[in-house]
């Protein structure tokens, strides 16, 4: 029997279910196979088409497809933690121990959204979203109305406080020791990596907290890869007034 840790919002679940198409292997690797699951929406059981489904360790994602099915074409026996994103729903994340002869069906729970009458999105909106959706890990955002009405208007205590991950100041012979500079994933610190519009900021934390914060307009946080993407207004005015493209993220 297949083992299952959730680790997810109490609305989600997962459940394990048969369908995978085993791939021989030899005695000197990692059995692989294609991984096959769905996503549904909880409440109406209907297909989640174009779910990002994010298997951070592997570095890998996919997405689901008009009958909300995904493949994982080579891969591997053990316990992953796993992703699934979409708009409109609550995130699921949780660890499965997973083996030749069992696939996953993935529950997600709506997570409705007030508007207030249509808006068009900006190219920067759509841009950042699409970035987000495209990382393999997960992603927290710290967005404009956070940052605008923070009381605080140091950076480093605005993210520290929504980055949902412990912050600590490195070790000792570290220029940060007395500045949160490390992130602690799996019990081990991580020196956080600050880009500033896609460029790394010398100095890191210790620069961001002079930065001034009515300069900055979001933050995306990826705590398993220790980055914090930092966007300035400037930057983001140029995405969507220049025709300014956003590389692709190199991890």
């Amino acid at each position: 029997m297949v083992s299952v840790r959730a680790a997810a919002l109490p609305a989600a679940a997962l459940v394990i279910v048969v369908g995978w198409a085993a791939r021989p292997a030899t005695a000197q690797e990692t059995p692989t196979f294609t991984l096959t699951g769905q996503i549904v929406d909880a409440l109406n059981e209907r297909p989640v088409i174009a779910a990002v489904v994010k298997v951070p360790e592997l570095r890998r994602f996919v997405f689901s497809d008009v009958n909300g099915r995904f493949h994982f074409p080579d891969f591997p026996e053990g316990t992953w933690e796993i992703v699934v994103e979409q708009l409109g729903y609550h995130t699921l994340d949780g660890s499965v121990a997973v083996a030749q002869g069992n696939g996953l069906s993935l529950r997600l729970n709506p997570d409705p959204v007030a508007l207030e009458g249509l808006r068009v999105r900006t190219r920067s909106e759509r841009l950042l979203e699409r970035r987000r959706r495209l990382t393999p890990y997960r992603v927290t955002r710290i967005s404009p109305e956070v940052i605008a009405n923070a009381i605080n208007p140091d950076p480093t205590a605005i993210f520290r406080r929504k980055a949902n991950s412990l912050i600590v100041p490195c070790s000792a012979d570290s220029d940060e020791q007395m500045t949160p500079g490390c992130v602690v994933v799996r019990g081990r610190q991580k020196a956080i990596t600050v880009m500033l519009d896609d460029l790394p900021l010398p100095g890191g934390m210790v620069v961001l907290q002079m930065y001034p914060h009515d300069h900055i307009h979001s933050m995306d946080w990826v705590a398993r890869a220790g980055v914090l993407q930092v966007y300035t207004r400037d930057f983001i005015r140029r995405l969507d007034e220049n025709g300014m493209n956003l590389s692709p993220l190199v991890w």
